[in-house]
């Protein structure tokens, strides 16, 4: 399983691709990532998954009960704007009009790497999204307490 670090700001060109850094591109021990898949990720960003992460996001969407209609909608929802695409000879990856919309994306963005995923965002919304976290001093350290609580 690959691991995504850092949290950095790319411009995104007038066709829509941004530069996906070398350090983003590389599984440990293996060639260099050159196909991703692309998506609508959660709380309203782009989500970026290598070939063999997305094999294992298919498995866990292949175990929802195809008896269930909140299943089968959820199914078709999460796969409406999934795209395959390719690093090109100088990094970029393009992001398919419909995800540029679904996460308000414009002249930048910052690419999150989110452990088995890259999360592409829109800068405002990014920092939105961490200000529940980030806000209030010690609230980091409350979550890690209550999450991390049965790790030691």
């Amino acid at each position: 399983m690959s691991s995504f670090l850092g949290t950095d700001t790319y411009a995104i060109d007038h066709k829509g691709r941004i530069s996906v850094p070398a350090s983003l591109r590389r599984a440990p021990g293996k060639k260099p990532l050159t196909t991703f898949i692309v998506n609508s990720g959660f709380d309203g960003c782009v989500a970026m998954y290598s070939l063999d992460e997305w094999s294992r996001m298919m498995e866990r969407l292949s175990k929802i009960s195809k008896g269930s209609r909140e299943g089968r909608a959820f199914q078709r929802a999460f796969m409406q704007h999934a795209r395959q695409v390719t690093v090109d000879a100088q990094g970029r990856i393009p992001i398919p009009p419909a995800l540029m919309d679904h996460a308000g994306l414009r002249k930048e963005a910052i690419l999150h790497g989110a452990n088995d995923h890259v999360e592409i965002w829109d800068p405002e919304r990014f920092r939105a999204a961490l200000e529940p976290v980030t806000r209030t001093e010690g609230r980091y350290e409350a979550l890690a307490e209550k999450l991390f609580k049965d790790e030691a």
